[in-house]
């Protein structure tokens, strides 16, 4: 279109700017502000080629706004607003306008917008807040305009002069001429003017005349301040021209002087005329004096008298001190090395007017009006003088004396500014000249920042104070104008920003001293950035403090140090101004924002300059304490109800990350040590640039980045404890005022999305993460009397931050209000989606301990209002949860169970009967049901079977079908609506569901689960013939018929999944109700029967629980995942079993483990696992397998078991010898002197038990060749066990190549020790001491050698313990040969335990495995089953175990049914069942199992047990059939 057609395209531009203009589209915010630039910058970019039409849309555009009515302070502040965009944009076309390229139409338009600018500058009112700034603006323009046409503007000036010289009204309008001091003028326009008004000033009245007079003063000045090289130019070569115009009129004008008054007001122009004739000045020091010269040299004589007060007139003195300040100020522009005759002329007067203006006793002053001219005028005269003689200081010394007024501080600083911040020319001196006065410029700020904000200042360690004490500033009294105070206050910030180096300069100064001050400096401008009240200063402290941090600058902090000094006071001003911003002590947050954002870049910008030595000095507290305060800023910032801000907060993290990148980079370290969640901050920084997007939109991406914050810190766990406070203080304004607009409360929304996605690492906080611990099979030595279930409450202290949040928030889902339903809405939609994953558990048990509440009282369930809602609200926030797959949801879902809740629910939910509400509230129940089993694999369930047993019972109960009566259309939907929805849980429930019946109703379990099936098959057969076609009964409507088909089909498919899920899963007990569907005589019967058929055989039905060994199978599987193995060697059913039985099944359960997983070959895992818990929790060697641990137990049995014929052949014919022996018939042994006869020798005894412990002691040593394998694989784990921790960190290839998981010792010098000492007091002591318990002997042996072989037992334990005897002292003769035996002890016990045999090579005597520790594992099981659920679900690692195990187990459970419902039936597991254990310690002992009498026998499959006599003994069956003899 650009191309085609240009002058459509301009003028769509013009249009899109005129309409957003503030005056027509509102207030503007961020969006629109950026958008009014980006036109305006498209218009200005267009002048450059199309000037007509930009400039006569733009002129049109201001007309019409000029010409519009408004009402009411808003509108006049757009419209203002408005005009100054249009006024801007003008100024920026005109200038951009390229020279000397007018055409006549652009001279036109340009003509058309003259009146217009002149408009603004005539019509300035005064007072009005807008007016200077709107007639600054048009100022500009005509500037602007006047320079490529200022023919226009001449002639319109010319025109108006020549009207003037006509009329003879004494009041006349002077407008016109003022437009000279707005224009642009270089040497030849000036002359224009000159020349014009040369002819036409005598013809003028007075007012034109002085009109005339002040105008050509401002057009002088605006001709040498733009073309200063012309002006410089005069005095090398001098214009006659010029001078001859400028003599000319200095004539007319001293004619016109002709009193006080009219002299005053000419000194000014005559001055000015007067430097413009270089000539006429250097003829003046010359005599005798032409007499057209003389008037010259009167005016100049006159003009020192009035310096010096000799001129008779206030008016005069006044006025040669401008003329003076005047002469001063031009000569600058001349450079000094000219030697040019101004300079004497300016040094014939500079003295007496520094005396003037400059008189601590005696101030100038032109009266109350004139005090802003007054300054001007000074500050004029002392830049002037400076750049005259940079080295005179004594007005410096006169404005910094303590006795000047402050008047006079004031004009220094400014003058100061102004030396810095003009546009110096070449000889002009540099600022640099008056660093020497930085200590008492910093000392004139600090002074003044204490007056101007109450606020006292520490300066305790500015130590230039000591040698400025004559030049310090007097405490300013209360009555003191505070507001000189804050004008002083914003000079001297202004100058900071200008120039900071000028009060960093610290000559002669010591480093620590140098950042003392520097300190002091900055703290003092960060108390006036977040100061309101301040206006300016607040702004022009901040761009101080942005320029203090640009990198050159930062290193003039303190050069002897400047990282260190760098941290430390970078530091103290992120902490302070973050800690304002936290506290939203100022109403511009977001613009100090946005400058906190500069200040970070600045300071990356100083480390990557310093890369190299980045981290030095950033290792101490306050660097901490400012990062982690940041933190808590940006934290704060993202739930601002302001979008942009919310934006430039997240930019803020890229700074963040940044800096700790280069951090890091020097010492290479991870930047997670410094920033823990670096990755999230990145990411923050990357939606930073989301601009496009919605509000609501960039709130759902930010609390999604809060979820993925991992690592608690002290910034996010700040940030989350100060939003809450201010959330709970929100929250009660908004339920106190009901009026308060809910959408006007955007924050409170924001906030409590905040504190739900950030809850979670705050959680993480107070519950440190650490490695997966639980009670172990073994416990505490205190807790070894009880139950083993050892579950962390995943609700934690009820008093936390975060108890009370969620608390809050589930009041809040029941609050009456005004606004009740939009809070309500809010809090669902927030904590259903937006809730952080790690707070899942706590709100389910709160959510549970909630509705459980309402089933506490005797009596009905309180059915009101207030519960509904409460259900019908965490139905909802459930179904949120569950249906939306939030990053990490499956990790925290499983970690608190929803049974018991879900129950609840449905409970309450029943009995609300079935009005229209009621049926919605079970619906929704249904659909969160379904959503609940899609999430089956994520979600805990510690009975799941008979959990959705309940679940199918409930459901299936609000089935209507046909029996719905309902006469209203709408609630037939709503009710088969319910069928759908109530049939989509049921199909889902039913999968792969075992139909498990109530307990204790006295039926047999096959019969009664048959019935179940028959019952629900039943209703969906019921449901499928409901499901038919309906008929039209005429009155019904076409699209409802059709939708209701709709439905019906959609309610068939779905009882026709159900039936399949149902017979799928309980073929063995439903087939026999549905296989004679397939012969019903009904045709639609059955042709479901055979879809129903078609897809559980889709769905892979197994038929093989059909068969006869399917007990036997199910009993298999069993043990199989029992003794399943994980990845890292962990056994999770086993272990959680271990963890979960009472202590006094212990025993049973010690002997079903040990024979179970020595039948898989897995003994030695089973050991590891058991030995490694027992000794982790072991306080030292000594208590080691000395409690009564199942740990312990299980050694027990196994020495018992597998060492039954090693004992018997070792330890008989010792014991045989020592009773039989003749020589050992009369011998006593005992050592007590208590207890000796009084014709026993104690020596003899002694010397007889040594005898007789050696003789035992080398036998059992030198057995080692004879010691079974299986106990060698006992000692072998415990060995490995008492040398490492199985809960160290090993890799996994480690933990795969190895089964002991070696990776830090932890009784490492005392390993061996802990295999004898266990094996002496668990297997061979009791043995010896109890011969004829143990089996050994036929007969109990005598007392005397009883004791002897307690004593013996005693010695022997103590060399196995590797100590000596203290206690008893008639065992300590025994020392000698105790520590005699200890290395062969040693040696003895490395041998048993140092190889581990291979599994293979291990004669399993237990290889096969009775019924009864089937039996009793399945029991345990049974019996623990919800324990071993909480357990896992608690204690599980996902992602190496799951829950897939549990919940195998809970399957096979469900199908075999409880124990004692088990049927009688034959088994594979062995052909002889015992429940005893004693018949397998018998088969063990003897030997059976290698006969072969016993192998044929067990062929033969000829016996099997079941059940009891009256009296308690097991039953065996014989079954003759099978015997082949």
């Amino acid at each position: 279109m650009a191309a085609h057609k240009p002058v459509e395209w301009v003028q769509a531009v013009i249009n899109r700017f005129d309409e957003q203009l503030p005056v027509k589209a509102g207030q503007q915010n961020t969006h629109t502000k950026v958008s009014t630039e980006h036109n305006k910058e498209c218009l200005i970019n267009i002048s450059k080629y199309k000037f007509s039409l930009v400039i006569s849309g733009l002129t049109n555009i201001l007309k019409n706004v000029n010409n519009m009515r408004i009402f009411g302070e808003a509108a006049e502040k757009n419209l203002y607003l408005s005009q100054l965009i249009i006024l801007d944009t003008l100024e920026k076309c005109l200038a951009g306008q390229p020279k000397d390229s007018m055409r006549l139409d652009e001279t036109m338009f340009v003509k058309q917008l003259l009146p217009e600018i002149c408009h603004f500058i005539h019509t300035y009112r005064e007072g009005n807040q807008y007016a200077a700034e709107l007639r600054s603006s048009a100022s500009g323009v005509l500037f602007s305009l006047s320079c490529n046409n200022f023919n226009a503007v001449f002639s319109r000036i010319s025109t108006r002069l020549q009207e003037l010289t006509v009329c003879l009204e004494d009041t006349v309008d002077v407008h016109d001429i003022e437009l000279i001091r707005y224009i642009n003028v270089d040497c030849s326009k000036l002359k224009r003017l000159l020349q014009e008004t040369v002819f036409k000033f005598k013809a003028l009245k007075k007012p034109a005349q002085l009109s005339v007079i002040y105008s050509l003063e401002k057009a002088f000045w605006n001709w040498v301040e733009n073309y200063p090289d012309e002006f410089t130019m005069l005095y090398q070569r001098p214009q006659t021209d010029m001078a001859d115009c400028a003599e000319k009129l200095f004539d007319q004008v001293d004619s016109f002087a002709e009193s006080a008054k009219r002299k005053a007001a000419v000194w000014p122009l005559q001055i000015i005329l007067l430097i413009l004739c270089p000539n006429i000045i250097q003829e003046l020091s010359r005599e005798p004096l032409e007499e057209s010269k003389v008037n010259k040299k009167l005016f100049i004589e006159s003009l020192r008298k009035a310096l010096v007060g000799h001129g008779g007139s206030k008016q005069l003195t006044e006025s040669a001190a401008i003329a003076g300040v005047k002469l001063c100020k031009a000569s600058t522009y001349v450079n000094w090395e000219d030697h040019s005759v101004i300079f004497l002329l300016v040094q014939s007067i500079v003295v007496d007017l520094k005396a003037l203006l400059f008189n601590p006793a005696k101030p100038f002053s032109r009266g109350a009006g004139c005090q802003s001219a007054d300054l001007d005028l000074m500050i004029d005269c002392f830049v002037s003088c400076f750049r005259i003689n940079p080295h005179n200081n004594q007005q410096f010394k006169v404005c910094l004396a303590s006795s000047s007024p402050s008047t006079f501080h004031f004009v220094l600083v400014n003058s100061l500014h102004r030396i810095i911040t003009n546009s110096p020319l070449d000889w002009w001196p540099k600022i640099d000249a008056v660093y020497c006065y930085s200590g008492e410029l910093r000392v004139m700020f600090a002074e003044t920042l204490g007056c101007s904000t109450h606020t006292p200042v520490r300066m305790t360690s500015l130590t230039f104070k000591e040698k400025v004490t004559s030049l310090k500033f007097k405490e300013k009294t209360a009555d003191l104008d505070t507001r000189s105070h804050k004008h002083l206050l914003l000079a001297l910030v202004k100058l900071i920003h200008a120039d900071p180096k000028l009060l960093l300069n610290n000559p002669g100064k010591q480093g620590q001293e140098i950042q003392s001050s520097t300190a002091e400096l900055i703290k003092g401008l960060m108390q006036l950035v977040p100061l309101a009240n301040l206006g300016e200063i607040s702004q022009e402290a901040m761009e101080a403090l942005l320029v203090l941090h640009q990198p050159e600058i930062i290193e003039l902090w303190n050069p002897d140090a400047p990282m260190e000094t760098f941290w430390d006071i970078s530091s103290q001003v992120l902490y302070f101004i973050c800690s304002r911003l936290i506290g939203h002590q100022q109403i511009n947050s977001t613009e100090v924002l946005k400058w906190l954002r500069e200040i970070l870049i600045c300071r990356n910008k100083f480390l990557l300059r310093n890369k190299d030595r980045a981290a030095k000095g950033s290792g101490i507290l306050r660097c901490r304490q400012a990062q982690a305060k940041l933190e808590v800023c940006l934290y704060t910032f993202l739930w601002s109800p302001d979008m942009e801000a919310v934006l430039v907060a997240m930019s803020c993290f890229r700074h963040l990350c940044e800096e700790a990148d280069i951090r890091c980079g020097v010492d290479e370290v991870p930047v997670q040590t410094i920033l823990p969640n670096y990755n999230t901050f990145v990411e923050f920084a990357s939606v930073s640039n989301m601009m496009a997007t919605g509000r609501s939109a960039l709130q759902k991406r930010v609390m999604a980045l809060l979820r993925r914050i991992e690592h608690p810190t002290a910034g996010n766990t700040e940030a989350w404890e100060d939003t809450h406070a201010k959330w709970e203080h929100a929250t009660k304004l908004i339920l106190n005022h009901p009026k308060t607009k809910l959408e006007d409360c955007q924050e409170w929304i924001n906030m409590t999305g905040f504190l739900c996605a950030l809850g979670g690492v705050c959680l993480q906080q107070r519950n440190p993460p650490g490695p997966v611990t639980y009670s172990p099979p073994m416990g505490q030595l205190s807790e070894r009397k009880g139950s083993m279930v050892s579950m962390g409450s995943c609700e934690g202290n009820a008093e936390t931050p975060l108890s009370k949040f969620l608390d809050r928030l589930l009041s809040l889902m029941v609050c009456s209000h005004e606004k009740a339903v939009q809070i309500r809405n809010n809090v669902k939609d927030l904590v259903g989606l937006e809730l952080s994953p790690a707070l899942y558990p706590m709100l389910f048990n709160k959510l549970k301990n909630s509705i459980s509440r309402f089933f506490e009282a005797q009596g009905p369930v309180p059915i009101n209002e207030t519960n509904t809602q409460f259900v019908e609200q965490t139905i909802a926030i459930m179904k949120n949860l569950l249906d939306n797959h939030t990053e990490g949801s499956s990790e925290h879902l499983g970690q608190a169970s929803i049974e018991t809740m879900m129950l609840n629910l449905v409970r309450y939910v029943r009995i609300l009967g079935n009005m229209v509400h009621a049926i919605q509230i079970k619906t929704k129940l249904c659909q969160l049901v379904e959503v609940m089993m899609e999430r089956r694999d994520d979600l805990s369930f510690c009975q799941e079977m008979k959990f959705r047993n309940k679940m199918v019972e409930y459901l299936t109960d609000w089935v209507m079908g046909t029996s719905n009566q309902a006469a209203d259309d709408d609630v037939k939907c709503l009710t088969r609506d319910l069928d759908q929805a109530s049939m989509e849980a049921v199909v889902s429930l039913l999968a792969g569901l075992p139909l498990q019946p109530e307990e204790g109703d006295g039926v047999e379990l096959m019969e009664a689960k048959s019935q179940l099936f028959l019952k629900y098959f039943t209703l969906f057969m019921n449901l499928l013939n409901d499901c038919s076609e309906p008929e039209d009964d005429g009155q019904q409507v076409p699209g409802r018929k059709r939708g209701m088909s709709r439905r019906l089909a959609s309610l068939r498919h779905c009882t026709v999944l159900a039936m399949s899920n149902l017979l799928n899963a309980n073929v063995d007990s439903g087939l026999m109700h549905s296989i004679g569907l397939g012969y019903h005589k009904d045709l639609q019967t059955r042709a479901t029967f055979m879809e129903v058929l078609t897809k559980i055989l889709q769905q892979g039905t197994e038929f093989d629980t059909l068969a006869e060994t399917v007990l036997a199978d199910r009993f298999e599987r069993l043990v199989e995942l029992v003794t399943m193995m994980g990845d890292q060697g962990e056994l999770p059913i086993a272990m959680a079993l271990a963890n979960v039985v009472p202590c006094s099944q212990w025993d049973e359960l010690a002997r079903v483990l040990v024979t179970l997983f020595d039948s898989r070959h897995l003994l030695y895992q089973l050991l590891w696992n058991m030995f490694s818990k027992e000794v982790e929790l072991a306080d030292s060697m000594q208590t080691l397998f000395r409690g009564n641990s199942l740990a312990s137990k299980i050694m027990t049995f196994c020495f018992k078991v597998y060492g039954a014929t090693y004992l018997q052949k070792l330890l008989e014919p010792l014991l045989r010898g020592v009773i039989t022996a003749p020589e050992l018939q009369m011998i006593s042994f005992e050592v007590d002197p208590t207890r000796l006869d009084h014709n026993e020798v104690l020596e003899e005894n002694q010397r007889d038990l040594l005898t007789m412990t050696n003789r035992f002691f080398l036998a059992i040593i030198n057995s080692s060749s004879e010691f079974p394998p299986q106990l060698r694989s006992v000692c072998h784990c415990l060995f490995q066990a008492t040398c490492y921790s199985l809960l160290n960190k090993a890799t996994v290839k480690e933990k795969k190549e190895s089964k002991k998981s070696v990776v830090s010792q932890r009784f490492p010098q005392n390993s061996i020790g802990a295999v004898g000492s266990a094996m002496f007091l668990r297997f061979i002591n009791p043995a010896i001491v109890s011969p004829y318990e143990a089996g050994i002997l036929d007969k109990k042996p005598p007392l005397r050698i009883e004791r002897g072989l307690k004593l013996m037992s005693k010695i022997l334990q103590s060399i196995a313990n590797h100590v000596l005897f203290t206690k008893e002292e008639h065992m300590r003769p025994f020392n000698d040969y105790v520590k005699s035996n200890f290395e062969a002890a040693r040696k003895f016990f490395l041998d048993i335990a140092s190889d581990c045999p291979a599994s293979d090579s291990v004669n399993h005597s237990l290889s096969f495995i009775s019924d009864g520790n089937v039996l009793a594992l399945h029991r345990l099981l049974w019996n623990n089953q919800e324990k071993i659920g909480q357990y896992l679900s608690s204690n599980r690692d996902h992602k190496a175990v799951g829950r897939r195990p549990f919940d195998k187990m809970a399957t096979l459970l469900a199908y075999l049914g409880p124990p004692e419902h088990k049927p009688v039936a034959d088994t594979h597991w062995s052909s002889l069942n015992l429940t005893s254990s004693k018949f397998e310690e018998f088969m063990t002992r003897h030997q059976v199992h290698e006969k072969e009498e016993f192998k044929a026998l067990k062929t033969l499959n000829i016996f099997y047990q079941a059940g009891t006599s009256k009296n308690g003994n097991p039953v065996f069956y014989y079954i003759t059939r099978r015997g082949s003899w």
